[in-house]
């Protein structure tokens, strides 16, 4: 006959044993769980670094859209020598002439005035090369460069927009029945093309900015090239100061010149005026005394 206690003793050691079994199951799953995914994120960040560092970067920096100018101010002996030097190098960078005016001032000195659009990447190198060019002298230079990468991006995505809207319209009007569907269609049509016609024109616009960059490009004729050492400065600010004087006798003669007709008129009404001046006081005093009554 079993043993009464016998027998519970057994059922507490078998429950114990599947205890301590069921809670080492558990561990070992929750320690494969907890540790499965660390070798996959390791990759994950391995590969997302060099994305956000060299992959992204890069797409950002080509699409960049800027619009450089540049003016520049050169001072020569011969202009039309300095003239053909600075078409000749336009020439090989494939740029345009957009404007080009010369003028004469009262020195009998030429001054010529040109905008100059070249492509986009060759104005710096541009600039050095006019810069460089012989029996010339730089006065003044200057560059600017506009990002308009946002507002590149902004009107493009509208005109894309607009693009989508005209497309789906014209598939609503080719299912319209009635003409009063028609004439609504058409109208939102027209102003969907209105504003694809002025989007279009800006983009065009901007566009052209950004691939052909601006100079304003001014060369003075000058008889003595200015130096740029002090002593060369000094000389260059005595001989200007030398001749605005000289323009300013020239000014005064003119204007004496000018005005000498008016001057003569002024002097020939005062004289007459003091004629009869004197000849009213002249005849007050030859006219006698009236006589006493007698």
């Amino acid at each position: 006959m079993v043993n009464p206690a016998t027998t519970i003793f057994r059922q507490i050691v078998l429950l114990l044993l599947v205890s301590l079994l069921l809670m080492f199951t558990a561990a070992c799953g929750g320690s494969s769980k907890s540790e499965a995914p660390r070798p996959a994120a390791q990759p994950v960040a391995k590969t997302a670094a060099p994305a956000a560092n060299g992959g992204a970067g890069k797409p950002m920096t080509e699409l960049r859209k800027l619009i450089e100018t540049a003016q520049l101010t050169l001072e020569t002996k011969d202009l039309p020598a300095t003239e053909k030097q600075v078409m000749d190098r336009l020439n090989n960078r494939k740029g345009i002439v957009s404007s080009s005016n010369i003028t004469l001032d009262g020195n009998g000195r030429r001054n010529g005035n040109y905008t100059l659009r070249v492509p986009a990447g060759q104005l710096q190198p541009f600039l050095q090369e006019l810069a460089e060019l012989p029996n010339v002298i730089v006065r003044q230079r200057s560059l600017a460069v506009q990002d308009v990468t946002e507002e590149y991006i902004d009107i493009n995505a509208r005109l894309e927009n607009m693009q989508r809207q005209e497309k789906r319209l014209r598939e609503i009007l080719a299912t319209a029945t009635t003409v009063e569907d028609i004439l609504k269609v058409e109208k939102e049509l027209a102003a969907v093309r209105t504003q694809i016609e002025s989007l279009t024109g800006r983009l065009k616009a901007l566009t052209g900015k950004i691939e052909l960059s601006t100079v304003q490009l001014r060369i003075s004729e000058v008889v003595v090239m200015t130096e740029t050492n002090f002593w060369g400065k000094l000389k260059g600010i005595l001989r200007d100061s030398w001749v605005a004087a000289g323009d300013v006798v020239l000014y005064i003669i003119a204007t004496i010149i000018v005005l000498s007709p008016l001057a003569l008129l002024v002097a020939l009404l005062w004289w007459v005026w003091q004629r009869r001046q004197k000849a009213k006081q002249t005849g007050r005093i030859n006219i006698p005394p009236p006589e006493p009554p007698k």
